[in-house]
């Protein structure tokens, strides 16, 4: 790995990020025009020209670089411009002097409808502000984003910053300016944070009844009873792995919290189809196989296109069946449609445009700036 420069923790720090990376862009344009290197195979001289054609990274990381609102924003989606339905959050302080007090905030979740089932706290008026929010059938009814409109909306909130709440854009990246860069085509999702360090600990809150705060909200086709989710964490401590897997599988029911990338790409690939036979229904399960399924190909190192009509297929399946599980088009189920799941729409997308997800996720091998040598 070339690293450009490393930034201490543990908060990121207040910056102007693109001119830490302007050096960056100025090599680019030289290995743009071309540089002189030598092949030591054919004992030739030749130009080389490199060219960014594709970023990737976490979400907080792709929201600096290309000056995005970010996953709470109103409008958070780098690839369509869905819009936020309120929920009023309310929680107990945790630390400080307020230990212990109730507090309340508003919060944006993504459903493709807004809920038509509203608790009696929710006054009229709210109601009816939630209910003309627009309504998608599925991921092919979204708005996209293109680059033009990229270049628009930065442009319009850099001259008036109170427009990035009508667009979700705070400004230009010098990405963009680059001829092989096309936003929000160039920044695929990396399923690596996007599938297996969120949805994937998601997916467990559901198995295992934590997801949401109100326990009676926790009772769905998912849901495993406190004996079964500890069983199931036991099973899984039994199995036998080949080493070329990583570490041994441990009891998920015990260690979650500290499980890493590899661990969780291990259960959801591996471990879970086989353990969860029988402890839910025919329908979940067949559910959860399409999952798995998708995931396998999406990562796959070769794919067809019919591969890619199959996931599209699999993914609407899937993504049907989840809401239809766990919100229902329900106000008090607004929680489970955070912005990580939304993202999945768009998973099958960026594999069209780029191939396997594993070309561009985020484990070790791989670099979060990739170039195209010639």
């Amino acid at each position: 790995m070339l690293p450009l420069g490393v930034s201490s923790g543990p908060k990121a720090e207040k910056y102007d990020l693109d001119s830490y990376i302007f050096p960056f862009f100025e090599e680019l344009e030289r290995l743009g025009e071309g540089v002189p290197a030598y092949d030591a195979h054919t004992n030739t001289y030749f130009t080389l020209k490199a060219f960014v054609c594709l970023v990737t990274g976490d979400t907080p990381a792709i929201s600096k670089l290309f000056q995005l609102s970010g996953h709470t924003g109103t409008y958070p989606c780098r690839a369509c411009k869905i819009y936020s339905t309120p929920y009023l959050n309310r929680y107990l302080t945790k630390s400080g002097a307020n230990k212990g007090e109730a507090g309340k905030n508003t919060r944006g979740y993504y459903p493709l409808s807004p809920p038509n089932r509203f608790p009696t706290q929710v006054s009229v008026d709210q109601r009816e502000r939630i209910s003309q929010l627009p309504s998608y059938r599925n991921h092919d009814d979204l708005p996209l984003r293109s680059h033009d409109g990229y270049i628009h909306d930065g442009e319009a909130s850099s001259a008036d910053p109170n427009l990035l709440h009508t667009s979700g854009i705070k400004g230009v990246s010098p990405f963009a300016h680059l001829p092989t860069i096309s936003f929000p085509a160039s920044v695929p999702f990396d399923i690596m944070h996007l599938v297996f360090l969120n949805f994937v600990r998601d997916l467990c809150a559901l198995f295992n009844g934590s997801y949401f705060k109100d326990k009676c909200l926790n009772q769905h086709a998912a849901r495993l009873s406190n004996s079964e989710w500890t069983a199931f964490g036991a099973d899984m401590a039994k199995i036998e792995s080949p080493t070329s897997w990583g570490r041994p599988p441990r009891d998920i029911s015990r260690y979650m919290g500290s499980f890493k990338a590899e661990d969780l790409y291990n259960f959801l690939m591996y471990y879970m189809l086989p353990l969860i036979h029988r402890r839910v229904s025919h329908n979940t399960f067949k559910a959860l196989r399409r999952l798995v399924m998708l995931i396998t190909m999406a990562a796959s190192i070769e794919i067809r296109y019919t591969d890619m009509d199959l996931m599209e297929t699999r993914l609407n399946f899937f993504m049907k069946w989840f809401y239809d599980s766990f919100y229902q088009n329900d106000h008090e189920r607004l929680p489970i449609c955070k912005y990580t799941e939304h993202c999945l729409l768009h998973i099958v997308r960026d594999i069209r445009n780029w191939g396997s997800a594993s070309y561009y996720w985020q484990f070790p091998e791989v670099l979060s700036f990739h170039a195209a040598v010639y």
